[in-house]
């Protein structure tokens, strides 16, 4: 995948539509003169694109781009409606070298690899946005968006050299600072395997030293912080209902569901399985 160069000074692009759907229904072959993008959440969908069909699954985007005949097909009603997707389209789009919405890419159905937690942490802050309509709510549905619009060129783009170390570089010491660092460095990679041991090598400062300056700041250890943050995600993503306890515990950065589900159960008095079945009852 080459390089998507996009000047900040020109990105400036629509929102033409926003929304989730969980009851899918077939339709009628179409094509707009924007890009689109259709994410995944569950089961699968069979989409035809001009004279072929491809079959997108959980965790994949399908990009669709201007003038592109399709529509979404139907095979097994039972089975399709246990589908969820999340609907992206992107009006005023211009990427350098390309036409206008044009998203070049080497396979229309993208497997979500590098952000397939940001991107879905995303798509979540946007559906809670519209269904609480507080002040201002569609303005900020329309940053959010652009911000998984961002997430997904970046998916596509080759990969930055970014690490730990880069992000607590840190120009000053004082506890303050290092202490909101260690937090917004928590908040935008709780997904991701986190060590205080890793925190404190890329700083330059030793474990004990951390804990007790952030203890000292926040009144809470960086790691009861972290599980407290993981577990609130976590309880958002089992309230959808359509992720299993196994999906949850990974897109809070566990790998072993019976850990998750003690830590769960420690903060909330409900094991992952019992909350979730609360509030399929509601």
């Amino acid at each position: 995948m080459s390089n998507i160069m996009i000047n900040a000074e020109d990105f400036n692009p629509k929102v033409s539509f926003c929304f989730r759907v969980k009851n899918l229904h077939q339709s009628s072959l179409h094509s707009h003169d924007f890009v689109s993008f259709h994410y995944v959440l569950s089961g699968h969908v069979r989409f035809q694109l001009g004279n072929s069909t491809v079959v997108v699954h959980k965790d994949e985007v399908l990009i669709i781009n201007p003038n592109v005949e399709h529509c979404q097909l139907l095979d097994d009603p039972d089975t399709d409606l246990q589908s969820t997707v999340f609907y992206l389209g992107i009006d005023d789009l211009y990427i350098k070298g390309y036409p206008k919405n044009y998203v070049p890419y080497e396979s229309a159905v993208i497997q979500l690899r590098k952000y397939q937690n940001e991107l879905y942490q995303c798509y979540h802050e946007i559906i809670l946005t519209q269904e609480k309509k507080e002040t201002g709510w569609s303005l900020m549905s329309k940053v959010l968006s652009l911000q998984f619009l961002v997430l997904l060129l970046k998916e596509l783009a080759p990969p930055a050299s970014s690490s730990i170390q880069d992000y607590f570089q840190l120009k000053t010491y004082d506890k303050q600072t290092i202490a909101q660092t260690i937090t917004s460095y928590f908040q935008e990679n709780y997904m991701k395997k986190i060590s205080v041991e890793e925190i404190a090598r890329s700083s330059y400062l030793s474990t004990t030293y951390i804990t007790k300056i952030y203890k000292e700041v926040t009144g809470d250890t960086p790691i009861n912080y972290l599980i407290n943050l993981r577990m609130e995600k976590a309880r958002e993503i089992l309230k959808e209902g359509h992720f299993s306890i196994q999906d949850a515990a990974k897109k809070v950065g566990y790998d072993d569901p019976y850990y998750f589900s003690k830590l769960f159960k420690k903060r909330f008095g409900l094991s992952p399985s019992a909350y979730k079945r609360s509030q399929t009852e509601l």
